[in-house]
């Protein structure tokens, strides 16, 4: 044999056999194909060294012979080709350095019908191969050469092909109930973990879990993916890759052997997309089409498979949400690497469009995207706002609501302190009347369409169209009415002093400046209009509104006038 190097020790035995079987100028030259796929290893017969013991034994009936070399294909499936021995046997077929094949059996060869049949058709005819397989049925095309075209083989492929067919639905079933019950199925774990020997859940690895840290800091510090990879880099840190090669881990990349460990801004923002981080098992990402297709296709993001508490936390819930609602808005880099204060949320009320940052005469200002690239056919807004008016007014308006915020929350503490409160929201039973009323008028309307049809009096098509417009409305209403009485129930809770409407607000009470992560957690939307009035939305509208529902109808008698105080205030902001 002139290629021992890729024999496992334990087979060097059968090499030397084969050597002493061989003789010096021989007709055949031998390539013996053997293949186990992960199903197959739970059966001893089916093992490597079994299947060469037994081919071992055949040879010794044969004659004229050297066996060039043993191609091992070990965890591979049959129902394709894509094997790395198999292809190095190819081509040595191809080359003539091998005329004769062996395999134990057709199941070792392949089970794919369309693709086992094929190969022997044409490549075995092509090369003038003389394929041989020592199972049933009995393959030897030299002493048979029509065997490859018998029903036995067509049988046997079949039956192959239905035994991984059946298999590959089992293991499907069984990966989607661990999928759903957040198990580990298969793959590494994601950077900031390790396997766990035991096969649980994966361990936290600390080293990596710092580095995770590091990255969500300097995100919601403002610091873009492209500035994160480079602050990495910098420090000298590996890459996810590296840094499982560098630990000895049995971790395969296909271009792990290239990998220059570098940080790159795609890394990072998968890093900071990646729910594992609060604990979650996320499974599903991609699939393949069926047993012999084995390419993994990328699934949509609404099919992923996420399971809350699986794993250990490698950043807290509030970091992750406070992280994903700064990118959200994120917009176009400085040349610091960090974004402005208000990229994404400065918008045009003419053309809805975000406004640009842009410098002229030593300021940086505001101005429409749309008049600056279209021109006033598109938008008409031509004048722009300076960057640090804008500054100076949002810090003014954020001080003034934060205001508010601390005297609703006094507000609702008193209110509290009473002996009866009123939870009753009149403007949730207001719109829940009216959205009853509106259902029943809809549903009259299906009911009158049906007897104007059944009199004659509208066609069949006419009721069919006003059916389905009346039917599409009325699921619009059934979805209003269960988010409304979800609201009411919650209303009918109360509020509370500390809920997260005022300590979301409250804790920038002495603020003296403006910072990107206030902003975004603060503020929807800014419009600037022509005259350089700003209106600004606040997030927590719904929150708000509550807040207001539960204090006017707890103020409407005792204190009326402070309530219309609230909302002129508010409206004023």
């Amino acid at each position: 044999m002139d290629n021992h190097n890729n024999l496992k020790p334990n087979l060097m035995a059968y090499a030397n056999l084969f050597d002493k079987l061989s003789s010096g100028k021989p007709t055949w030259l031998i390539g013996i194909y053997v293949r186990l796929s992960k199903d197959d290893k739970k059966s001893v017969s089916l093992s490597i060294v079994n299947q060469i013991k037994l081919i071992a034994r055949a040879l010794r009936k044969f004659d004229d012979f050297r066996v060039v070399d043993i191609y091992i294909d070990d965890g591979k499936t049959g129902t394709d080709f894509d094997r790395s021995d198999y292809v190095r046997l190819e081509a040595d077929i191809a080359s003539k350095v091998v005329n004769c094949m062996i395999v134990k059996d057709l199941n070792r060869y392949a089970r794919n019908i369309a693709d086992g049949i094929k190969a022997l058709d044409d490549f075995v005819l092509k090369h003038k191969l003389r394929f041989v397989s020592l199972g049933i049925p009995e393959i030897d095309t030299y002493k048979d050469p029509t065997a490859i075209s018998s029903a036995e083989v067509y049988a046997a492929l079949n039956a192959a092909e239905d035994y991984s067919r059946t298999t590959s639905k089992k293991v499907r079933a069984i990966q989607a109930i661990k999928r759903e019950d957040g198990e580990p199925n298969g793959g590494f774990p994601p950077y900031g973990f390790l396997p766990n020997p035991d096969g649980g859940p994966w361990l936290y690895d600390p080293v990596a879990g710092a580095v995770k840290q590091k990255i969500f800091l300097w995100s919601k510090s403002g610091l873009s993916d492209y500035g994160i990879a480079k602050k990495l880099n910098a420090l000298g840190i590996p890459n996810p890759t590296a840094y499982k090669k560098s630990l000895g881990l049995k971790y395969y990349h296909p271009r792990g052997d290239t990998n220059s460990g570098l940080w790159w801004p795609g890394t990072v923002r998968a890093i900071l997309n990646d729910k594992t981080n609060i604990g979650c098992s996320v499974q599903g990402k991609t699939s393949s089409f069926d047993h012999k297709r084995h390419k993994q296709i990328p699934n949509k993001k609404e099919d992923y498979v996420i399971v809350e508490g699986c794993n250990e936390k490698t950043v807290s819930d509030e970091l992750f949400e406070t992280v994903a609602q700064i990118r959200s808005t994120r917009s176009r880099v400085t040349k610091t690497g960090t974004v402005h204060h208000f990229a994404g949320l400065v918008y045009c009320p003419n053309c809805q469009m975000a406004m640009k940052k842009t410098g002229a005469k030593g300021h940086e200002y505001l101005v429409c995207r749309t008049y600056r690239l279209a021109g006033e056919e598109h938008c008409t807004r031509k004048r722009s706002i300076r960057f640090d008016a804008l500054e100076n007014i949002v810090l003014a308006v954020i001080q003034a609501q934060i205001g508010l915020v601390a005297n609703l929350q006094s507000i609702v503490g008193e209110i509290n302190d009473r002996p009866e409160i009123n939870r009753q929201s009149l403007r949730i039973n207001q719109l829940l009347e009216n959205c009853q009323r509106e259902f029943e008028k809809e549903t009259h309307l299906l009911d009158a369409s049906y007897h104007d049809w059944k009199n004659g009096d509208i066609s069949r098509e006419q009721y069919q169209r006003i059916r389905e417009e009346t039917e599409k409305k009325l699921e619009q209403i059934r979805a209003t009415l269960q988010t409304l009485a979800a609201e009411q129930l919650r209303a009918a809770q109360g509020v509370q002093a500390n809920n997260e409407y005022f300590e979301r607000f409250l804790k920038y009470q002495n603020i003296e400046a403006l910072d990107r992560l206030m902003l975004v957690e603060l503020i929807d939307r800014i419009y600037v209009d022509e005259d350089k009035s700003v209106k600004i939305e606040f997030n927590f509208s719904d929150q708000y509104l509550r807040v207001m529902d539960f204090v006017q109808q707890n103020t409407i008698e005792q204190d009326k006038p402070l309530s219309l105080t609230l909302e002129k205030k508010n409206e004023s902001l």
